[in-house]
């Protein structure tokens, strides 16, 4: 009787951000902790409006979502994001770090929050979680 090899089961790793920060300047820091965190960045936007709109055209793994958006509520964004994707990992990058508005965007279904200013190493540790969690629930 041979022995017979099998494959190891690999669980689908989560590989894909998108950013959505109107500011150029930290959605190029995101980037670059992307890539750190050996994850592809599918794209960015710097409206609400443009980010919901790509979010759901390109279903990535993990959002990174800065609240302070020129055309709405970061917040109800987690909300619409969530509520077209709800599988998404939602992280929330702000320089707004209230115990009101950590809650609320926890209770909206955020899954982290970053707190500006961060380094490039506070996003790739972050976003090097996140991916662990997304993949330890597949």
């Amino acid at each position: 009787m041979q022995n017979a090899t099998i494959a190891p089961f690999h669980k689908q790793q989560p590989k894909s951000v998108f950013i959505i920060d109107d500011n150029a300047m930290m959605r190029s820091m995101m980037r670059l902790g992307a890539n750190e965190a050996e994850l592809a960045v599918l794209g960015e936007a710097g409206t609400a409006q443009a980010g919901l709109a790509r979010c759901t055209q390109l279903s990535p793994d993990i959002v990174l979502l800065d609240l302070g958006l020129p055309d709405g509520d970061g917040l109800e964004l987690i909300s619409e994001i969530k509520a077209r994707c709800p599988d998404v990992f939602v992280i929330v990058v702000s320089g707004n770090n209230d115990q009101g508005v950590v809650q609320s965007a926890v209770s909206r279904g955020a899954m982290g929050f970053i707190v500006k200013p961060f380094s490039i190493g506070n996003i790739t540790d972050t976003l090097v979680a996140a991916r662990r969690r997304l993949a330890a629930r597949q």
